[in-house]
């Protein structure tokens, strides 16, 4: 019964059709059946009958509803549907009309009208084309509630790639959004995302910094890379002999783009200074300074924060995260005391140390979390992004 939850496949919507007309049943059960994009599901009876039974919440992606047969009722029936919440796309399939039933459609915002004798391919074809407008207005709601983190390391060496990632990871696994979570590298001089991740950098600069115009959704498509989870990657191929200057538009350009494709937008920052630093690190919901466990990186990280913290909204989010913590079990060394007292307000949290997880984990070019789910690396980074690790309401794409 369609009043039960359904659970579907990423990307499938459901088409449900409500008719006393055993004919119509068997036909688009005939066209639906080895279509990849939807399930179709068959209710036998009037929509008066069953509206009742339809949950409103987790109701059908497309509902198409036979108006042969007491058509008052049925529209009545629809009515309510839409004030209990139903957002789904309602196809209505009736002949002779009159102009109080056709006001009505309009006022339930019914995606289209077909008459009874309406071949079968052209039913499936109305059926796609408001398939289509849901998933774009999905889009557009996605978008407003995509989320931005970006890593800033200290120094070099601090492990602020490895962090990146496995955050990127976290998340697409607590959301379910793998093929909606892209990892960024902004370090177009040093960056190693994609080689951590055993990807080859598709990202042509030179092509779109050339002709930012042309840079859109379907251009940055070609060149994201995909990783075996579905995560994509978005990096460049190193120019290590040579610095590349963009500005602050093409990046904020690129960055937009980027977040209106992904629910999910994870930055690797680079150790430098850039001129369009601060409008990344301004953009984003959450700002990690990375750096390790030794006196002198703390100190870094104290002054990068102090220097970093008046360029950004008061209410902006940027925290410190130690990484590489080991304190020593006997005798003196750095406690994560001392890191708390240098950093004070400003630390997020501390991320130990494990170089055999960390090595491994690069070297088969997979997060810290493939081998060893449970591992102590990244439990403890779970609780530093805990703010980041919520469930949404949009879909996976």
């Amino acid at each position: 019964m369609l009043a039960e939850k359904m659970s579907l496949p990423d990307g499938m919507g459901v088409i449900a059709l409500v008719s006393p007309n055993a004919d119509l049943h068997q036909r688009l059960r005939a066209a639906f059946k080895d279509d990849k994009r939807s399930s179709f599901i068959a209710i036998q009876g009037a929509i008066g009958e069953v509206q009742a039974h339809l949950d409103a919440s987790s109701g059908p992606s497309i509902l198409i509803v036979d108006l042969e047969q007491d058509r008052d009722n049925a529209i009545a029936a629809m009515r309510a549907l839409r004030a209990n919440g139903f957002a789904g796309a309602i196809i209505t399939i009736s002949d002779d009309l009159d102009e109080p039933a056709v006001r009505g459609l309009l006022r339930l915002s019914v995606s289209d009208w077909l008459p009874g004798n309406t071949p079968t391919d052209e039913i499936v074809m109305a059926c796609e084309q408001a398939l289509t407008a849901l998933e774009a207005k999905s889009e557009q709601d996605r978008v407003s509630a995509a989320k931005c983190l970006a890593f800033l390391p200290a120094a070099g060496g601090v492990g602020n790639t490895t962090l990146a990632i496995q955050t990127a990871f976290l998340l697409a696994e607590k959301e379910h959004k793998y093929r909606s979570t892209c990892l960024i590298d902004l370090n177009f001089q040093s960056g190693t995302l994609a080689d951590y991740l055993d990807l080859s950098p598709s990202l042509d600069l030179d092509a779109v910094s050339a002709a930012p115009d042309r840079l859109d959704a379907r251009l940055l498509e070609v060149m994201l890379s995909r990783h075996q989870t579905g995560i994509a990657v978005l990096a460049a191929a190193r120019s290590p002999t040579s610095s590349r200057d963009f500005d602050e538009a093409f990046i904020a350009h690129l960055l937009g783009i980027a977040s209106e494709m992904f629910a999910i937008v994870v930055i690797d920052m680079p150790p430098m200074w850039m001129p369009w630093s601060e409008s990344v690190l301004g953009g984003s919901d959450q700002v990690f300074v990375v750096t390790e466990f030794t006196v002198p990186a703390l100190r870094k990280a104290r002054d990068l924060m102090e220097s970093v913290r008046p360029k950004l909204d008061e209410d902006a989010d940027v925290r410190v995260i130690v990484n590489k913590c080991r304190e020593q079990l006997l005798g003196g060394g750095l406690k994560k005391r001392d890191a708390s007292e240098l950093l004070g307000q400003h630390l997020g949290g501390f991320v130990s140390e494990d170089r055999a997880l960390v090595r491994e984990a690069i070297n088969r070019g997979q997060p810290l979390s493939s081998g060893r789910s449970t591992n102590r690396l990244s439990r403890e980074l779970s609780k530093v992004i805990s703010p980041a690790v919520r469930p949404t309401t949009e879909d996976d794409h």
